[in-house]
């Protein structure tokens, strides 16, 4: 009975299993610390439009929920919302871009808010999306020209393009046109003598 408890080389079963997991883990650690990680992407959509988002510039996903409105902002900022506490603008990022959407599935409703990470947009934004397709590291992608909004874009082994949608981007884009509308300012104080 004793014999089915040992492995070839007399250790324990457990404990072999259990020192070779160490050492792969140690190898892979290892491994780890001296190759640079690959970023890992995040296909999102809103109103037909599919982007790719690099998962740095992600913060929470949140499912939607009632805004409260923002007076005097851009038609693409939808309203404000409190997102653990904190208020965040929400962005029709479909909008916001100029981009124009993909017919048949504009109708609806955001279902849910991805909140973006505020270091990276230097804003606290979140973005309206419908569907979240897929997560994945970088893969066989090839990087190539898009055309405009869109910096670039990832193309895939079938051929297909996808624009990237980063922190970047947006910055520059709310920088030109901020989240107020144009016409708005506010009064300059007059002091009076």
């Amino acid at each position: 009975m004793a014999s089915a408890t040992l492995m070839a080389d007399g250790q324990p079963r457990g404990a072999g299993a259990l020192a070779a997991f160490q050492a792969q883990l140690a190898r892979r650690m290892a491994q780890a610390a001296r190759e640079p990680a690959e970023p890992g992407w995040m296909a999102l959509q809103w109103r037909g439009v599919r982007v790719w988002l690099p998962l740095a510039d992600a913060g929470e996903l949140v499912p939607a929920q009632p805004l409260r409105p923002l007076p005097h902002a851009q038609a693409w900022v939808l309203g404000v919302a409190a997102i653990r506490a904190a208020p965040v603008a929400v962005v029709d990022w479909v909008a916001a871009l100029g981009v124009s959407d993909a017919g048949a599935e504009t109708a609806g409703e955001p279902t849910h808010w991805l909140a973006l990470n505020p270091t990276a947009t230097g804003l606290p934004l979140a973005l309206c999306v419908d569907r979240l397709p897929q997560l994945r590291a970088s893969g066989p992608w090839e990087r190539v020209a898009a055309s405009p909004p869109w910096q670039w874009a990832w193309r895939d082994a079938q051929g297909g393009a996808q624009p990237v949608l980063d922190a970047a981007l947006l910055r520059e884009r709310l920088a030109a046109g901020g989240l107020h509308q144009p016409a708005w300012a506010p009064q300059r104080r007059v002091e009076h003598a």
